[in-house]
């Protein structure tokens, strides 16, 4: 595979996100209730890239946040 959970800059694992991750009908990726800056920089997890605009705290912040309202 070409994604394994983690980025070439932050080495930050990301299971959260493929957990909460569906497929519509298209066969297309959704993430729910995530921000702007990570439903546009997820794609590109899968080819190990990552956007810088998107700081390591704030991947942290939304991690955190996601998984609160998951376990709510």
């Amino acid at each position: 595979m070409l994604w394994r959970g983690l980025t070439q800059v932050t080495h930050i694992k990301l299971p959260l996100f493929f957990q909460t991750a569906h497929t519509d009908q298209g066969g297309l990726l959704h993430y729910a209730a995530l921000p702007l800056c990570y439903s546009l920089w997820l794609p590109r997890i899968h080819f190990g890239l990552l956007n810088s605009w998107c700081s390591a705290s704030q991947l942290l912040l939304a991690l955190t946040q996601r998984a609160t309202n998951w376990l709510s």
